[in-house]
Parts: C-alpha cells; structure tokens; sequence
C-alpha cells in the first residue's frame, strides 16, 4: 500500500508542475522568447512540458540534497535513467530555440 501511496504523490507533484509550467511558460517564457527573436508559434507545447519537467527535475535534485536524504522515492527517482533522459531532454527543449532563432517542434 506504501507503494501506491508515493506513485499518488509522484502524480500529483507532476500535475502541479504541468500547471506551473504552462502558467510560466505562458507568462514568462513567451515573452523572453519573444524578446530574443524568437517567435512563440507552431508546438509550443513541447517548450511548456520541456519547462515544467525541467523545474520538476530541478526540485527533485534540490529536495533530495536539502529536505530529505532518506527518501526512498527520491532514491529511485534519482538514480532512474528515464528520469535523467527525460530532465536533459527537457532541457535541450527550452534551450533549443535560442540556437536556432525558432520553435523547431
């Protein structure tokens, strides 16, 4: 029952985090983009779940080296390939368009 309980949490903390990441994608990623040349058209989709697995990585890293050394959860999260690919996927998702000067998703 343990395990079903920390999957429940794992979801719901992606959730807030597709809901952060839109609202900042939106708010403030639209506009830096736009500010750099960038026009915000064609599957920005792609930039806003790149943006909000990207901060979920980035709260998982800072939670697991300052909150709670012994969670079990963040152990597996952490030491997962698929996490790791999907954080630096993610990463090259919101990064990419400042190289090539576009959204190329």
């Amino acid at each position: 029952m343990a395990i079903w309980k920390m999957y429940l949490i794992t979801i719901i903390e992606i959730i807030l985090f597709l809901v952060v990441g839109f609202l900042l994608t939106d708010n403030v990623l639209k506009y830096i983009y736009e500010s750099s040349g960038i026009r915000f058209i064609g599957n920005v989709w792609v930039v806003w779940f790149g943006l909000s697995f990207m901060i979920f990585g980035l709260y998982t890293i800072v939670l697991s080296f300052f909150v709670s050394k012994e969670s079990r959860l963040l152990k597996e999260r952490l030491t997962s390939k698929t996490f790791w690919v999907i954080v630096i996927a993610s990463t090259v998702g919101v990064f990419v368009p400042f190289f090539t000067g576009e959204i190329p998703f």
